[in-house]
């Protein structure tokens, strides 16, 4: 559950998992990179917090906060998930996330996670190295490094996907292909602009909002999809976004915007802690 959770927070990729009956062949379109980053006019400021809650349904399942950092030659971004409501009851799980982004060109260049659920800890690091275009992937949790290679210069991993998606303005019918390196490899998702909306979402009130779709592509099950709605300004703010799976739906809503979190809240980041 939590990782399902979390995912539904983050991204569509490798979750949902290939029908019982005959599967659709479909064939991915060309990609279609995404245009430059301009570090020096981002829509986000350094210890910006964005608090979003996750529900399933009708349920409250989680609540995840996202903080950017910069760090002067990379972006740091760090998410902090919790279990909440009937979830918080059977199955109470806590997770901390980062990742880190290198400058001038967007390169994700490393990604993190601590997970604490019942019966399982998971502590584990992917690191990229591009000049050898190699990943490489510590389980701090049982003691093992693997290597993957990549194929593209410039990646994304579960945790700046989202900050990538909303660090370029949008023109409505634009597509871009994403290249997101998750559980030892390389997969493909392609998202869209759909189309400009006047809507209301939980505490926000009708106005100006980009659809922006996400698709699976190479390298996933083509199986569900994310779609998520993001202010029609310089800000680029997402407001609401649902994920359609074989699970069911998630709901995420922007619930609370910080500056900055306590720094108590920030785990440790060493593999002999």
């Amino acid at each position: 559950m939590t990782r399902l959770i979390f995912w539904a927070a983050l991204v569509f990729f490798g979750l949902a998992l290939p029908p019982a009956q005959a599967k659709t062949v479909i064939v991915d379109p060309p990609p279609i990179p995404s245009p430059p980053v301009d570090f020096n006019h981002l829509p986000w400021t350094n210890g910006e917090a964005l608090t979003y809650a996750i529900s399933w349904g009708s349920f409250q399942a989680a609540q995840g906060t996202f903080v950017s950092r910069d760090k002067g030659d990379h972006w740091e971004f760090e998410l902090m998930l919790a279990s909440r409501g009937f979830v918080d009851d059977f199955y109470p799980f806590t997770g901390f996330f980062w990742s880190l982004v290198g400058k001038p060109n967007w390169q994700s260049i490393e990604y993190s996670e601590y997970r604490f659920e019942p019966q399982r800890t998971i502590r584990e690091r992917d690191r990229i190295d591009y000049t050898k275009m190699l990943g490489t992937r510590e389980n701090w949790t049982v003691g093992e490094t693997k290597s993957y290679p990549i194929t593209n210069d410039s990646v994304d991993d579960v945790g700046s996907m989202l900050y990538h998606l909303r660090a370029i303005p949008w023109k409505i019918g634009e597509r871009r292909t994403l290249f997101v390196y998750e559980n030892g490899s390389e997969k493909q998702g392609n998202a869209t602009c759909q189309a400009r909306e006047t809507k209301a979402f939980g505490i926000w009130p009708a106005q100006p909002l980009l659809r922006i779709q996400a698709l699976p592509g190479k390298g996933t099950h083509h199986r569900g999809g994310l779609t998520l709605w993001q202010t029609d300004d310089a800000r680029r703010l997402p407001i609401h976004a649902d994920l359609d799976f074989r699970y069911g739906s998630f709901s995420i809503d922007l619930i609370k915007i910080d500056k900055e979190v306590s720094p108590s809240l920030a785990q440790p980041k060493s593999a002999n802690q």
